[in-house]
């Protein structure tokens, strides 16, 4: 029986904070295609995560698990746009252009968080998403985000 694998652990190279599996110190969330233009993540708070009251999620986690899962979205229908497999071939990434989050409700630190994103327009060079987050099936936050695509001379360091 073949696992399925995270849109993150096809990502090469990835070292981001949120969502690199190559990132040690990092939140390591993972996500997948539910659906043709939409994708999920499910993610456990630490105690660590928590605001300034601990039985609370901290906005910033918040924001970075948000644009973590939609960036990654972004890049898995930008390889899905060139029919490829993530990973496979050119490079294909996708950073936050634009990341707007309504906190509606406060997340409690010891719940079950879902995101579910979902495409409203994929374009060779843009792709935009909305992006809910539920706690305990409660929606607590709804965001928008672009994601832009960037060349992969972007990850050349400057000189």
């Amino acid at each position: 029986m073949e696992l399925r694998r995270s849109f993150q652990e096809q990502i090469p190279n990835n070292h981001c904070f949120g969502c690199g599996p190559q990132n040690h110190q990092g939140l390591k969330i993972q996500s997948y295609w539910n659906g043709e233009n939409q994708s999920v993540c499910d993610f456990t708070p630490l105690p660590h995560h928590s605001a300034g009251p601990l039985h609370f999620l901290n906005g910033g986690i918040i924001s970075t698990i948000i644009d973590c899962h939609c960036v990654c979205t972004a890049i898995a229908k930008g390889y899905l746009m060139r029919d490829r497999e993530i990973g496979q071939g050119e490079l294909v990434w996708f950073a936050t252009g634009n990341l707007e989050v309504k906190f509606a409700k406060p997340v409690p630190i010891d719940s079950h968080v879902q995101l579910v994103a979902s495409i409203s327009e994929a374009k060779e060079s843009k792709i935009v998403l909305s992006c809910d987050l539920l706690a305990d099936d409660t929606l607590c936050c709804l965001s928008t985000i672009v994601a832009v695509k960037v060349p992969n001379q972007w990850f050349e360091p400057k000189q």
